[in-house]
This record gives structure tokens, sequence and C-alpha cells, in this order.
């Protein structure tokens, strides 16, 4: 069985199906599914959704494009809210650093992620880190705040990065990325990441694999993102399923 680490199920494109989208995804094979906020009304759907799905886990967080929004009332509410459902929030986040949209500045994106950071570690729980076009800053910052629990959700870096990630006990999340065949990079990354820190998710709606590229993606594309890692790293996709299944229980329900 799969496990999908970072979805968005609450997104507006599933509006007219959401129900039968994450069936499809259950009968494909999709264990459990970790379902991240990236705003405020992100995350109140978030824990809707958990209401409704047992299989189903949260993230609470603001990501770097909307930084602005994560108010000292978000934090708050977020701290209370994951405090209240220890067990199925397992995460703050997504939070960390989008220097290639440039939303807001590098100063106000670095601000929200300490901040990010330092609650995450206050409450035992990972953090969901997004970087995108910022490497270095992103790591830095994780180690001048002595982050513990960190998923690189939709690794997007080569090799000689990951292998800095890795070297701090940090995971890698492989998204649909990982099968496009321009992304060599990232791939090689996939294949050589140590066995206990690897991840895969889709991110969906957004980063479909190939077989659908360029159309919505469902979190029962985590198959095709779990078979080419698979393939990468020339294992059967069972027994990366295991591995993977494994990851999780370290990674998110580990106290």
């Amino acid at each position: 069985m799969w496990i999908d680490t970072h979805c968005h199920p609450f997104a507006k494109p599933f509006n007219k199906d959401r129900a039968e989208m994450i069936q499809r995804a259950r009968d494909a094979g999709v264990d459990k599914m970790i379902c991240v906020g990236f705003n405020p009304w992100a995350n109140r759907e978030t824990l809707k959704l958990l209401e409704k799905y047992d299989f189903m886990y949260g993230t609470l967080g603001v990501h770097p494009c909307d930084c602005d929004e994560l108010t000292d009332e978000e934090i708050v509410w977020i701290r209370e809210a994951a405090l209240a459902r220890l067990g199925r929030i397992v995460g703050i986040g997504e939070t960390g650093l989008d220097y290639h949209h440039m939303s807001h500045s590098k100063e106000a994106q670095q601000e929200a992620f300490r901040k990010h950071i330092r609650l995450a570690k206050e409450l035992n729980l990972v953090c969901i880190v997004h970087s995108r076009d910022a490497a270095d800053d992103t790591l830095r910052i994780l180690l001048e705040e002595k982050a513990e629990k960190v998923v690189f959700h939709c690794y997007s870096y080569g090799l000689e990065f990951a292998k800095q990630v890795w070297a701090e006990g940090f995971y890698t999340s492989f998204s649909g990325v990982v099968t496009y065949p321009q992304a060599a990079d990232v791939q090689e990354a996939a294949k050589h990441a140590p066995a206990d820190l690897i991840l895969i998710e889709t991110d969906c709606p957004y980063l479909a694999p190939q077989s659908i590229r360029g159309k919505r993606n469902e979190i029962s594309g985590v198959v095709e993102v779990g078979e080419k890692v698979a393939e990468l790293r020339a294992m059967q996709p069972q027994q990366l399923a295991t591995q993977l299944s494994s990851n999780f229980q370290t990674c998110f329900m580990s106290s």
C-alpha cells in the first residue's frame, strides 16, 4: 500500500468530485495520505477533511508565497488546533522559502519560516519545507534554528545538496517531477537517497506525473511516482512501498 505524504485534496479543482477522487486513490492502493495546509483557509479545510476520513492526516501552516497571512492570531490558532489533534496533525507547514515567485521579500519569508520551525520544535512535529531557488538559505535557517524533524517536500534540487540534507537526518520527498524525462538531477537524488530518509508525494492537484502531465493531478498519482522511484532504485514497487510505510511511521508518527 502506498502513502501520499503531501497532497491538497481541499483544493478547488476537486470541488466537483472530491469524494470520488479520494476513493479512486484508495482503490489504487493508497492507504494513507497527509493533507497539507498552506494558508488560513486551507488549514481549516484540512481539519474538515480529517473529521471525515480516518485514514487522512494533516499539517497546518502558511506557504512562503502567502507569508503575510501568518499573523500572530494564526500562529495561536495553529498551535491550539495542532495540540487538540496530536496524532492526526503530524506536521507544521508547508513553510519555507520561495525565491522563484518572490511574492514577498526574502526577509519576510525567512521570518515566517523561523516561526514555523520554532512551533514545530515546540510541538515535536515535523516541519514541512517548501524550498524553491533557495537551497542554501533554507538549510542555513534550519540549522540556525536547530530544526529537528524536517521533510523537504517536492525535492527539486540535485544530489550534492541532497547529501547535505541527509547528513542532518532530514527527509527528501519526491513528487511527480521525478517521473519527468528531463528531471535528471531529481532522479539522481531519488536513486541515491538513504533508504530510511525517502518519502513520496503528489502535491496534487499540482505536478501531475508524466503519464498525465498537464492535467489535474490526483492522490492516486502517487502510485506512478512510487513505481518510478522503485525503478530508479532497482527495487520491486512493493518492496519500496514497504520501506516508505516504515519511513512514514518513523517520520510522522514517532513521538
